[in-house]
């Protein structure tokens, strides 16, 4: 799943209002940024942020497979649980 098609990433786009929020100040920022600095120095902006957004998705990777992984855990716990009170 993670290194195949299936890349939430590219699929999911959160409608919550602050996030909408978030990117049109981020965009503003940057339209700043770039009449402000020069093209070398917006540049490393930019480079900065795309390695920040490959961190940040690498991250929420780490936090899906974790949380994945519970729910699995939690669902074996549980069945566990059944079979025992089944077996009483």
């Amino acid at each position: 799943m993670f290194r195949g098609d299936f890349a939430p990433v590219e699929q999911v786009y959160p409608e919550d209002s602050e996030y909408r929020e978030a990117l049109k100040s981020i965009e503003s920022l940057m339209q700043q940024l770039s009449q402000k600095l020069s093209p070398e120095d917006y540049q490393t902006v930019e480079t900065i942020l795309s390695h920040y957004g490959t961190a940040e998705s690498i991250e929420c990777e780490a936090y899906f497979k974790f949380g994945f992984s519970a729910g699995l855990t939690l669902q074996q716990e549980a069945q566990s649980q059944l079979q025992y009170l089944q077996e009483e």
